[in-house]
């Protein structure tokens, strides 16, 4: 999409009060061009207040723990970064402006004349800002305090130095986010916080004064409001509050602190609905603002700030949501947009925050429930709430030795969860479409499922892969064909206009739930497909037979003309996939599943990383791709039609059908690969005839 039709359709959707608000940015733009206000070293009138984080007895609590950091320490020492599966030297001094996936360099220029939007000339923007964070700083502070080896605090500050010499304000890429500036704000308060202030002398304590007043001023002129207030709304409050609560003599520390504060305690309750869903409808982008919110509330108690009980309230709500659709090995359907993005990493481990955060919560909390049967004490917990949290943790586990089977609904976000006897997680998808009006992070998804199995995850959301430089899978990963659900027409549920905006948004209406000693039913519709030419509404229902421990997946269509329709079941790499027939039977580990399917399908095909369309792959990182056996039932229908798919868990008995079989042989995962490479290099997929 070229430029100005990007604008056009942005334009579009503004509300009328926005505009100004677009105006006074543009007009702050051109002011900081031309006249950039420089860091006055005076102004800064105190030190800064900096509680410092003991970890005194981690050794203990996490034995493998200082094997970890002091080998990522020396990682980071040498200018050795691992961005998104990329490992890559950084050189001396760091180049901070370096693209690590293609080697190209974003230009020294003034941030408002960079267009970060395009992912072609010189990369995904994402992967110049991640080392830009700064979140390995931190990791140099937790060396020096288990160590003691002065080399890791030298490299922190020279580190920091070289940063603050890399990007002048207000030139680079690393000026244009308040989110990325935020980020950076908080690890550069938590590495202090490791450190203690006893490292800051006086030479330290002015750079550090001047990264945070740039900084600090630069969130307070360009806030992020109205079509853009989400997330990165969040982190830059985060940010604001933090600078002017740990630095209280830098000029405008105060008034940084109370915008800060204003704003989270507004967005709190708007962005985080009362069930502890997103507004955003995006699971990874609920546990990024909740681990926000989260340490927003711990530097209010670490700092004797009043916090409201409904910051605590949602934030209670947010843990126990992601809780209920974990299962126990920790693995969560990643529905809508994620780009493994947190606030902090504590540790060494390259497994996101998500356990973490169930950890925090619980023992935060003191809610056994929300820790899965697989998670394991770890760093983050003990720094954020110091080493008596490791008893706590320890008695919380033991009550929690097992997830209940139970169900649970949540109807701001549209979701269902059903733990079954078995060890079956189903999560089901009746949720609308993203953050009106762009619709940013959400996926075309409706009235797809996920399905895990003894914490192996079976049926799968496919993740995001790309932003930016995703092309057309970036649009694939968001489109309804890489979701398990139904398309019409070859069509998405929802049109995608660019890489964060949809052109229609489809309605979603719950027609009937019911839970009883028998089974559960949950009935859901949307109209996205009304928009074709023969209006279709696709009705989908869920039943769960808790005797028998199968589900039914009924799905209605109702049309009056002819339609071309596809189902789609998208499965994990690491299945074995054998088709019978209309029969579909599935191996993964120990774990079996067989789907009986309609017989009204008239073409049952099993794809596995096609090219063209793209088709069977799956995502579980940002920058990470994986093929994946996707079944696809096809068929021509005229007028309303029935369709039905019955899951059993387990060893199912033998199915007396022909045995026309085809088998998915898992072969080696895919790493990050050009967008142009030759089908043939990615991965080992292999459809063996069998008879």
């Amino acid at each position: 999409m070229s430029d100005l039709l990007w604008y056009m359709h942005r334009l579009r959707r503004m509300p009328v009060m926005e505009l100004p608000y677009r105006l006074e940015h543009w007009a702050k733009k051109k002011r900081d061009k031309y006249w950039a206000v420089p860091f006055i070293r005076s102004r800064c009138t105190q030190r800064c207040r900096i509680p410092r984080i003991d970890l005194s007895g981690v050794k203990e609590a996490i034995p493998d723990v200082r094997t970890r950091i002091a080998a990522s320490a020396e990682d980071i020492r040498n200018h050795r970064f691992r961005i998104f599966g990329i490992e890559r030297d950084f050189g001396d001094p760091i180049d901070w402006h370096l693209d690590p996936k293609t080697g190209n360099r974003w230009p020294l220029v003034f941030w408002g004349d960079i267009d970060y939007r395009d992912g072609r000339t010189i990369g995904g923007i994402t992967f110049a800002w991640e080392l830009n964070r700064l979140q390995h700083l931190p990791l140099l502070a937790i060396a020096f305090q288990m160590t003691r080896d002065h080399r890791y605090k030298e490299e922190l500050f020279n580190q920091l130095r070289s940063w603050m010499d890399g990007n002048p304000y207000p030139r680079g890429i690393n000026w244009i986010s308040g989110i990325e500036i935020a980020i950076r704000m908080l690890n550069l308060v938590y590495s202090l916080r490791l450190l203690g202030e006893e490292c800051l002398d006086a030479g330290r304590w002015a750079a550090i004064c001047e990264f945070v007043s740039r900084s600090g001023r630069h969130l307070y002129r360009y806030r992020s409001q109205y079509s853009s207030c989400a997330n990165h709304a969040v982190a830059e409050a985060l940010g604001l509050f933090a600078a002017g609560l740990c630095f209280p003599g830098i000029e405008d520390a105060a008034k940084w602190k109370r915008l800060g504060k204003s704003v989270l305690e507004r967005e709190v309750t708007r962005q985080i609905y009362p069930d502890g869903s997103s507004f955003e409808h995006s699971v990874p982008y609920l546990q990024f603002v909740s681990e926000l919110f989260l340490v927003y509330l711990l530097l209010c108690q670490d700092y004797g700030e009043p916090c409201s009980e409904e910051v605590k309230d949602r934030l209670k709500a947010a843990v126990s949501f992601l809780s209920g659709l974990t299962d126990g090995s920790g693995n969560c359907p990643r529905i809508g947009d994620g780009d493994d993005g947190c606030l902090l990493r504590l540790d060494a481990a390259d497994d996101g925050n998500l356990l973490s955060l169930l950890n925090v919560g619980a023992v935060l909390f003191d809610h056994a429930g929300w820790i899965p049967a697989g998670a394991d004490y770890d760093l983050m917990t003990f720094c954020l709430l110091g080493p008596d949290s490791k008893a706590t943790w320890e008695r919380l586990k033991r009550q929690a030795a097992a997830r209940r089977p139970g169900v649970r609904r949540f109807p701001d976000a549209g979701l269902i969860a059903v733990r079954g006897e078995d060890g079956v997680l189903c999560v089901a998808n009746g949720g609308r479409l993203g953050l009106e009006p762009l619709g940013g992070h959400g996926h075309a998804d409706c009235l797809s499922f996920w399905l895990s199995v003894k914490g192996r995850p079976i049926v799968v959301d496919p993740g995001t892969y790309l932003y930016h430089s995703g092309g057309r899978w970036r649009a694939y990963f968001r489109g309804t064909a890489a979701h398990s659900t139904i398309t019409i027409d070859e069509q998405d549920q929802a049109p995608i206009l660019s890489d964060f905006m949809f052109a229609a948004f489809y309605r979603v209406q719950q027609v009937h739930f019911d839970d009883s000693e028998e089974r559960v039913v949950w009935s859901v519709e949307h109209d996205g497909y009304t928009r074709l030419e023969d209006p279709l509404v696709h009705r989908r229902t869920f039943t769960y037979i808790r005797s028998s421990g199968e589900w039914i997946v009924e799905d209605l269509l109702s049309c009056k003309g002819s339609h071309k329709v596809k189902s789609l079941i998208h499965l994990h790499p690491e299945c074995l996939v054998s088709l019978y027939g209309c029969s579909m039977r599935i191996r993964c580990g120990q774990e079996e599943l067989t789907f009986e399917l309609d017989r009204q399908w008239e073409s049952i095909r099993l794809v596995c990383g096609q090219r063209e369309p793209l088709l069977g792959w799956y995502a579980p990182r940002f920058n990470e791709i994986h093929e994946s056996p996707t079944v696809m039932c096809s068929a021509s229908i005229q007028g309303t039609t029935r369709f039905t798919s019955i899951i059993r868990v387990g060893n199912a008995e033998a199915v007396d059908l022909p045995w026309m079989t085809r088998t998915y042989a898992r072969g080696r995962s895919a790493a990050p690969m050009p967008l142009d490479s030759d089908p043939l290099s990615i991965g080992d997929h292999r459809l063996k005839e069998m008879s």
